[in-house]
């Protein structure tokens, strides 16, 4: 494990959140959504430590179970658009319930750059999926 991944997980940590370490940088942990369609269902969440970090943040975030149909591009814009597997995509996914979201934190550079900071992200992407959200998208998710 890097000095950045250990700065990352000390951060998750002081958060109240029990991180675990994957290979190739990626830090797994339990999240409850607190906004959106999924308000107070428990995910998974995967975050790649960049190799940067602090200066970058993760590039997305890599959720399980699949709450999104995998559609890199449907022109039907976010939540929908740039779900993609994530095989491929360095989190090991041998039965296929990972998603990776396509997601990046544009505002990164006017926070603080900490973990915190990627969390209020996370809470934003989440409240996205509204409870509009087609429920066949759904189906096709699962």
């Amino acid at each position: 494990m890097s000095e950045r991944t250990d700065d990352f997980v000390a951060q998750l940590r002081a958060l109240a959140h029990e991180p675990e370490l994957r290979p190739n940088e990626f830090v797994v942990f339990d999240y409850e959504v607190e906004v959106g369609k999924h308000t107070g269902e428990s995910v998974k969440v995967g975050l790649q430590v960049p190799a940067d970090w602090p200066m970058s943040p993760p590039s997305g975030p890599f959720v399980s179970p699949r709450l999104l149909p995998i559609n890199p591009s449907s022109g039907r814009g976010r939540p929908w658009d740039a779900v993609h597997a994530a095989h491929g995509r360095g989190l090991d996914d041998p039965r296929g319930v990972w998603e990776y979201w396509s997601r990046p934190f544009t505002a990164w550079p006017r926070t603080d750059r900490s973990v915190k900071a990627y969390l209020r992200h996370l809470r934003t992407l989440f409240a996205e999926i509204t409870q509009a959200a087609d429920e066949d998208d759904e189906a096709r998710a699962a």
